[in-house]
Parts: C-alpha cells; structure tokens; sequence
C-alpha cells in the first residue's frame, strides 16, 4: 500500500543535517534549513505538522528508517551500498497542501537528501534510491510504475507510480488506498536529493513535480 506507506514513513525517517556545502572550499556552506524545499519552491504548501522534520546521524538508525520508507528492500544489500558509498547524514522534511491537513488524503511533498563520502557515493544512492522506487509493491499488482524525462536537472532522474481505484479492486488487495506520485532525484556534489509529490489519483501532475524539483535543484547548486 504505497501511498500509506509513504504517510507512515514520512514521520520515522531520518538525517543528520549536514554543516557543509562539500567540494568548493571558498564557498559559504548551505544552512541546515535550506536543504529541504521550501514554500517558494513549493508554492501553496506548509509544514507537515504530524511528520515533522527528523534527523539522524547514526548508520545503523538510517537503515532502519530507510528501510521502513522503502518499496521493496534487501537490508544486505541496502547497508553494504550505503557503507561503500560512505554514508554520513541524511534528512527529511515533509510540507502538506491545502487548508486543513488530513492524513491520508491531503497532497504531501516531501524533500529528503543523504550526504554521502564522495560525488560516486552520491551517485551509488540515487542509483539505489531510483531502483528502489521502480519496483512494484511485493503485495500488490494494482500500482503502474514509468518513468519520465528530468531534462533540465543535471542526471536528474522521474518515476511516475499510480494506483486508481479501479485498479486496486481490479487487482490489488482490500487494505490499498488509491494514489498517484512524482518522484524526482538528483545529486549535487556528495549529496543525493529527492522530491516526492504525491495524493490522490488526478492531484498532482508531472508539471508541477518538475517545477518544484527544478527550483529546489536551482538554489541548492546556484544553477
């Protein structure tokens, strides 16, 4: 059931904030804050006020957070990734439209990154993070997963995921709630950053997803 998991998910996941901007020596560092996206970047959305901004830095504590939001993992495989590719904070944020938040049915956006040892470490993630997020629910045959182009975010990368209800009582079990998500990934330096826009069937679009990640990926590289 994606579109619980990710509402469940969203308040246990966790990141240490990190206080540097990597590679360039001479330039000033990111403040914590402006990691995630923010209301400019995503207009009309506020602050989760249930899955509030978590952090971590402890390996073993980002596995398991990991694990728990991920679609399908292999925890072998998923630590021996993350150990390799030098893994050293990670951090999500959660915004929610519309007047009144409702879980479960309000559309969320959520901005999450994972500073890793190297620019290779950050690209090792995405690469996990991506396949990760293209594999069909174990449970379920009522989620349609493609992909789509990110053409103005360098190595960006979009997967497209949707249940309708049509779908999940075609085939998909009793528990599914329909959803519709835009996934969208990139790195900057030594981080891996994702933008996730998701809610009911027909609420979010590929446009919107674009131009929220376009901007976020616009400040933090300076592009």
């Amino acid at each position: 059931m994606r579109f619980a998991i990710r509402l469940f998910v969203v308040s246990t996941a966790a990141a240490l904030i990190a206080c540097s901007g990597g590679g360039d020596d001479t330039a000033a560092p990111i403040p914590p804050a402006q990691r995630f996206l923010t209301a400019e970047e995503a207009p009309g959305s506020k602050p989760d006020p249930v899955e509030t901004r978590e952090t971590v830095s402890d390996f073993d504590g980002f596995i398991a957070a990991l694990s728990e939001r991920s679609i399908d993992p292999d925890e072998d495989e998923m630590t021996e990734i993350f150990q390799e590719a030098g893994f050293e904070s990670a951090g999500i944020d959660t915004r929610f439209y519309g007047e009144t938040h409702t879980p479960g049915r309000s559309t969320h956006v959520v901005s999450s990154f994972i500073e890793l040892g190297s620019e290779e470490g950050a690209m090792s993630a995405l690469d996990w993070l991506e396949a990760d997020v293209r594999k069909p629910c174990p449970l379920s045959c009522a989620v349609e997963i493609s992909t789509f182009e990110v053409d103005e975010i360098a190595d960006g990368r979009g997967v497209h995921a949707i249940a309708t209800a049509e779908d999940i009582e075609d085939r998909g079990t009793a528990d599914e709630v329909p959803f519709e998500s835009y996934w969208v990934g990139f790195t900057d330096g030594a981080f891996a950053y994702s933008v996730d826009l998701f809610g009911r069937p027909g609420s979010v679009s590929e446009e919107q997803a674009l131009e929220i990640a376009n901007a976020y990926y616009e400040r933090l590289t300076g592009a």
